[in-house]
Order: C-alpha cells, then sequence, then structure tokens
C-alpha cells in the first residue's frame, strides 16, 4: 500500500481538522506513502487515473454509495469511515481510524465484492444510465393516485401491480428502504436481487427474491402519470412517458476493503436491529 486515496465529506470537516489528523496518522504509520486528497466535486475521473491502492471515503452512507456508484468500474477498493449518523455501510467509526490503518499496513484485511445495478430507459433520442449500490425505486408523483405497472423477469411476464412504486433492491440495501417496506434483509455477499412493491394491493403481493443474473423489465405505465425513479435515495429522475425501465447487475462489483475482524452480523445488530447507543455519529 503505497499510494492512498482520501475524500472527506467537507460539511463534516468545514475546518480541516479531519483532514490533518488523517494525513498525521497515515505518515506515522508509513512515512513513504503518498496521500491524495480528493475534493468534493469531479474528483473521480481523478481518482481513476490515479489509480490509488484503496480509496478512503470519510462521510455516512450517501458518501460511501456516491463513491460506489462512481469508482466501481475502476476496480478501487473503498475503505470507509464513518462520520456521518447511521453509517451502517462503514467499514469502522472514525475513533477507530488510527487502529484501522495500522492493522491495513500489517496486512489484517479483506476485500468484499458487492454486487450492484444498473438502471436504464431511454427517454426522447437519448437512452439513460444509472449505477446502483443500494436500490432502484420507482414511485408516483401523485400520492392521491395508485401506480399500475407490469413486472417481467427474464422477459417473462411475472405479475401485474397496483402499488405506490416498488423497490430493486441488491442484498446491500435489503437493510435499507427495502426492510422499511417489509421486505427480508439478505446477506449481504449473496448474489441475489429483490423485488418489494410499496403499499401493493392484490391476494399477494409481497416480495420476490430473484437470482442475480435476472433481467427486470417494468413496463404498462399510463403515459400521462407522473412517475419518478431515485437510485441509492438521490434526486427524483422523470420518467414520465417512458414504456419500459430495465433493471439488471451491473456488470462491475464494487470492492470493499474491511478489517479482518469486521463482524457484519455485530454491525446489523447494533445499528439496524437494535440501534444501540452504540451507533456512532451525530445525533438526530
Amino acid at each position: 500500500m503505497k499510494n492512498i486515496g482520501v475524500n472527506i465529506n467537507s460539511c463534516k470537516d468545514p475546518d480541516g481538522t479531519i483532514r490533518k489528523y488523517v494525513e498525521k496518522v497515515i505518515k506515522e504509520e508509513k512515512k513513504d506513502v503518498q496521500v491524495k486528497f480528493y475534493d468534493e466535486l469531479n474528483y473521480f475521473d481523478e481518482v481513476c487515473k490515479t489509480k490509488p491502492d484503496f480509496f478512503i471515503a470519510f462521510g455516512g452512507d450517501g458518501t460511501i454509495l456516491n463513491a460506489a456508484r462512481n469508482l466501481v468500474s475502476c476496480g478501487i477498493p473503498i475503505f470507509s469511515v464513518n462520520i456521518g449518523h447511521l453509517g451502517f455501510l462503514s467499514s469502522i467509526e472514525f475513533k477507530d481510524f488510527k487502529d484501522a490503518i495500522h492493522k491495513i499496513f500489517k496486512g489484517e484485511y479483506f476485500f468484499q465484492e458487492r454486487t450492484m445495478l444498473k438502471c436504464s430507459f431511454i427517454k426522447g433520442n437519448s437512452k439513460k444510465v444509472f449505477y446502483s449500490l443500494n436500490e432502484v425505486v420507482l414511485y408516483k408523483g401523485n400520492m392521491a393516485k395508485i401506480l399500475k405497472y407490469n413486472i417481467d423477469v427474464d422477459d417473462k411476464f411475472y405479475m401485474g401491480f397496483k402499488s405506490d412504486g416498488i423497490i430493486i433492491s441488491t442484498p446491500t440495501g435489503s437493510t435499507a428502504y427495502n426492510l422499511s417496506a417489509g421486505g427480508p434483509i439478505i446477506y449481504p455477499n449473496l448474489d441475489l436481487i429483490s423485488l418489494t412493491p410499496i403499499c401493493p394491493q392484490g391476494p399477494y403481493a409481497g416480495t420476490i427474491v430473484l437470482d442475480g443474473k435476472s433481467n427486470i423489465t417494468i413496463s404498462g405505465i399510463d403515459a400521462n402519470e407522473n412517475v419518478f425513479i431515485t437510485v441509492d435515495g438521490r434526486q427524483p429522475v422523470d420518467v414520465k412517458g417512458v414504456s419500459f425501465i430495465e433493471i439488471s447487475k451491473l456488470n462491475y462489483k464494487c470492492k470493499l476493503l474491511k478489517l479482518k475482524d469486521y463482524n457484519y452480523f455485530e454491525v446489523l445488530r447494533k445499528k439496524i436491529i437494535l440501534r444501540t447507543e452504540e451507533c456512532e455519529g451525530d445525533k438526530y
């Protein structure tokens, strides 16, 4: 490990205190390592060009999701440090950073690959493509009306739905919106995709879990309906008048750097199931 890229959520470090500490800790551990700090905006192309051995993202889950979407095609491992609220996706808490860097330089780490989704559709004369580590959500703009749509899996009709929308989730995203909507928790290493309707009507309209190689098509939406998608909870994208929305597994996988003593079930229990006081980060 001779080259390390770092991005710190500037909202969490307005005076640069965290930046100074991070550089100090890394240099004390290994003097000849090159540390490159990247600004918030438009830094991903530069990261892919410089190809650091790994990339440290300081922030909350949103910071990590953003890094994953933009760095996945470069194959650069992401080591995430929580300085946000919940930080479920984070590898460590900020208070453990010094000890973590020591372990990394001793080789006490492993890489964990996570499935990501690709969402695409044609609107007008252009094709829109989005990447997602957590989920893609289709939902209606008019809360007083129900959304009608069809789901096909691998070109085979699955079901027509009436609901407020639908969540197409990766295993990583299964503990996010999917869980709140009644979907299952899926172990993050598995190669699966889950479909969870939001407030559906019908005799059975619960979650279905599909093979990760499945190709999902959403169609049959009224062309005059105000409909949107969000990808990892980002800004809504208007899909009014779109005939087909296609969602499938991305060919690349997000590579996360984890310490050897990382325990997924401990993090799941503390931060999702129990929401204990041991959750780090800012208070709401």
